[in-house]
């Protein structure tokens, strides 16, 4: 999707601009232009290469973003099959983070339809997603089901029926893999230039034994913020596509609006787009605990705002 430049000027010249990982799908940062460019200059010209230890402070960076206070959004996921209509699915998400790293509790459930009629509660899931250096996650099926941890192959599982997203998805361990190579810049559609690193797995981690050769993650040259992900097979060809597509200013915080993801062999498509958020607020940390979760109640803040 093409953005024009004055927009972007606009989107982040404050402080608090998000980037990505699930809490991290939507956490900000500060950090200074990397490069500023007239206007009306392509992006073409400013396609300049960093060092290694440049790139290593980028990602630093990266991995630090996050939003001003804890936040609460509402948000719709649709499924558009490359043949076949489209099913829609919602939920709301909680954000925090903690001494490990962003975590994040998700509740999504499927919405009636003409082509998805018998919806009924024991079809929804519950996750807590705790990303950072020691990422974990964990999942219920029903109301009366206690949280377990996902381990192995269950991790790249689809979390519902006919969504591409899995827990891998939602915790991007990669963000956080130590082992990278820097692969230069390229455009994103004619605008922006993005710096691309191609981070690798560890060797005896879930990825790697799942036949994840690299995960490539393509950030904004000028200001750091995420652009794209793409995950690589065994291969070394890319499997799926994690690409952000808005933004959004609430409550003078911007967040990530839409998110597409599209699997490359089947060419099916979700899509994450949050409908109302609030953000600079303050939750219950035991709603993210697996253990005390089902103590707390799950309520939509007051704050909310549609979008």
């Amino acid at each position: 999707m093409l953005f024009r430049k004055t927009y972007f000027l606009k989107l982040f010249k404050r402080s608090a601009v998000c980037g990505l990982t699930v809490a991290g799908l939507f956490c900000a940062y500060s950090q200074a232009p990397a490069q500023l460019r007239k206007g009306g200059e392509r992006a073409s010209r400013f396609m300049e290469r960093i060092d290694t230890i440049e790139g290593a402070k980028r990602l630093a960076a990266f991995r630090r973003q996050r939003l001003e206070g804890d936040f609460c959004f509402e948000f719709e996921l649709a499924h558009k099959p490359r043949q076949g209509r489209t099913i829609p699915y919602a939920g709301i998400m909680w954000g925090s983070w903690n001494e490990s790293g962003p975590i994040t509790r998700l509740r999504v459930y499927p919405v009636p339809s003409k082509n998805n009629e018998s919806v009924n509660s024991s079809q929804e899931v519950e996750l807590i997603i705790q990303n950072g250096v020691t990422p974990q996650a964990w999942i219920r099926r029903n109301d009366g089901s206690d949280f377990e941890l996902i381990e192995g192959e269950a991790l790249f599982e689809p979390i519902m029926p006919s969504l591409l997203y899995s827990p891998f998805d939602l915790q991007m361990p990669f963000v956080y893999w130590k082992d990278f190579t820097y692969e230069g810049p390229t455009l994103v559609g004619a605008t922006r230039v993005a710096q691309q690193f191609l981070m690798q797995p560890p060797a005896l981690s879930a990825s790697a034994q799942r036949g994840i050769s690299g995960v490539r993650v393509g950030l904004d040259d000028t200001y750091n913020a995420l652009w794209r992900i793409e995950v690589m097979n065994a291969e070394g060809e890319v499997s799926s596509r994690f690409a952000v597509e808005s933004f959004k200013k609430i409550q003078d915080q911007y967040i990530v609006k839409r998110i597409t993801l599209t699997g490359y062999s089947s060419r099916d498509r979700t899509t994450f787009e949050v409908k109302a958020a609030a953000v600079g607020i303050s939750l219950n940390q035991k709603l993210f605990c697996p253990v005390s979760a089902l103590s707390v109640e799950m309520s939509v803040p007051s704050l909310m705002k549609e979008l």
